[in-house]
């Protein structure tokens, strides 16, 4: 008698495994082949074509250059603001140095008390002013302006332009914007980007505990 070689199941077709009636099973398993074998074969092409995929530039050069373009028209900005403050020193006829933050300064007058440092209150009393002379603020000895140095949140120029400054010195500053009010201004009488003079006198000096 012939050998007969046995029949796989799972390649038996939906046809033939009617014919020759092949358990549910195993005419179930041959439908879901090929009825799944298109959708293989279609997420074979799309993970070949992903693979071969030339990898996209990532997003971050664009911020970079928004950024950078950001950066330069501060820049001109400052630039063009400085040109303003030395005009200033020019007109007034004041004999005032700039400092590498660029804010400009005067000690008129030394001061012979304690010297100022980091997180010392210094009371001051004096006048705050716009470029074009409009008065902003005014502070008198009984209701000075208190500047813990270091960590002032308002004229922020003043942490640095303070300290080794003595109790009773008398202090004249240009500051740009931006070691002012910055940009947007106090929202009261500072407006927006503007540079301040401020002129001053170094009342008590409450040192640090």
């Amino acid at each position: 008698m012939p050998y007969k070689l046995p029949v796989i199941p799972c390649m038996v077709s939906k046809t033939k495994a009617r014919a020759h009636g092949a358990p549910f099973f195993f005419r179930t398993l041959g439908a879901w082949q090929n009825n799944f074998l298109p959708i293989y074969l279609t997420f074979f092409v799309l993970l070949q074509a992903q693979c071969g995929r030339p990898e996209q530039a990532p997003y971050a050069p664009a911020v970079s250059r928004d950024r950078q373009r950001l950066q330069e028209v501060n820049k001109y900005l400052s630039e063009k603001e400085q040109d303003v403050l030395q005009s200033y020193v020019r007109r007034q006829q004041l004999d005032m140095k700039q400092s590498q933050l660029g804010y400009f300064y005067q000690l008129v007058t030394e001061g012979r008390g304690a010297k100022i440092s980091v997180d010392d209150v210094a009371h001051l009393h004096g006048a705050i002013f716009l470029l074009d002379g409009t008065p902003c603020y005014t502070y008198s000895e009984q209701q000075p302006l208190e500047v813990k140095v270091g960590s002032f949140s308002g004229i922020t120029g003043l942490n640095t332009a303070l300290l080794g400054v003595r109790q009773g010195a008398h202090l004249r500053l240009v500051f740009p914007a931006y070691l002012a009010f910055g940009l947007l201004g106090d929202g009261h009488k500072i407006p927006p980007r503007s540079p301040l003079v401020c002129d001053l006198w170094v009342g008590a000096v409450v040192k640090k505990k």
